[in-house]
């Protein structure tokens, strides 16, 4: 839940502040006094950091963001009300309201309130500005670095284990074990880094060939580093100018690296792994752009050793379905421009 919760705030991030307009806005608010200026400030922030100009002068401001939070007695909850004003003729543009329990749940929402309000401007709001370069997006050559941050999810399967779930001891079979331990499924952590190089041979298609190392320990005193070499095809959606939006597929070689052969637990690793992923990217400098990435690798049923012989050496393997959930932020360069 954090990791779709970062992942739905940093898509929104970059959703407002990747189209930053040459507007000044003024911010105003009523009501109860602790929660005005909390939310004003709030606002002020986002509106700085999406490139917004704020001022306190409502006549040098082009759009005004007002607000009134009041106690509703019926609902039992603070009623928080907020307009878009286009200062020149007092039209509102657009205006929403929502209710919270308290200041920490009002505020948690301020960035989607700001993105939420900005994104009715009006289209022509911008036809004054100098054009935005978007150069970024449409270069030959990508050189992508990230930090890399996935989860293997190992779900238990039966196969050989008593009641579908237990590694068990004896000499009778399965059907009269002397002791059984009950296993569970595993959700590992896998921290690494990753590099790419990607061709962008047309606007609306490009492949990228990766390198990822990572670090993994599937069963304690068990560290594993290891390598995927992968290929993707990325389709990158360039509805906005400063924001591309990246679906891809992959397909992996996986190589493991250990101190020698009876660290490796998994016995039976697949030569060739696919999968997909979705890539958001925001222009950071003329030439490149910061992105956040989620992928999911499918492995399948996988064996792993059985290493907790000799109290209960059986079965030999332990059947897993694996497969790899990975979040990544790093940062691409461009380079060679191409036309659009």
């Amino acid at each position: 839940m954090i990791f779709i919760s970062f992942f739905l705030l940093f898509s929104v991030t970059f959703l407002y502040a990747a189209n930053p307009k040459n507007i000044t806005l003024i911010i105003q608010g009523s009501g109860s006094p602790n929660f005005v200026e909390g939310f004003k400030y709030a606002l002020k922030i986002e509106a700085s950091a999406a490139g917004y100009k704020v001022t306190d002068n409502l006549s040098e401001a082009k759009y005004n963001i007002k607000f009134t939070v009041e106690y509703d007695r019926i609902e039992q909850k603070s009623k928080f009300v907020v307009s878009l004003v286009k200062v020149a003729d007092s039209s509102v543009i657009v205006s929403m309201e929502y209710f919270f329990a308290d200041e920490e749940e009002m505020m948690l929402y301020s960035q989607l309130v700001f993105f939420l309000l900005m994104s009715n401007l009006p289209e022509d709001v911008t036809v004054s500005a100098a054009p935005e370069d978007d150069s970024w997006r449409n270069k030959w050559l990508y050189f992508n670095m990230s930090f890399d941050y996935s989860f293997m999810f190992l779900l238990l399967q039966g196969t050989g284990l008593v009641g579908g779930a237990g590694i068990w001891f004896g000499e009778d079979g399965i059907e009269n074990p002397v002791m059984v331990m009950p296993l569970d499924n595993k959700i590992v952590p896998m921290p690494g880094v990753k590099l790419g190089l990607e061709f962008q041979f047309l606007s609306f298609m490009s492949i990228e060939l990766c390198a990822q190392i990572s670090r993994e320990m599937a069963m304690s005193d068990h560290e594993i580093f290891s390598a995927l070499f992968s290929v993707a095809l990325k389709f990158p959606l360039k509805f906005f100018k400063s924001t591309v939006i990246t679906p891809y597929g992959i397909a992996a070689y996986p190589m493991r690296f250990m101190e020698s052969d009876d660290k490796e637990i998994f016995t039976d690793y697949p030569t060739f792994i696919f999968g997909g992923g979705i890539q958001i990217a925001a222009k950071a400098g003329k030439s490149g752009g910061l992105f956040f990435d989620i992928s999911y690798l499918y492995i399948g049923d996988i064996a792993m050793k059985n290493l907790y012989g000799p109290l209960y050496p059986h079965p030999e393997e332990i059947h897993y379905d694996y497969s790899i959930l990975g979040f990544s932020i790093g940062y691409k360069f461009g380079f060679l421009n191409r036309k659009h």
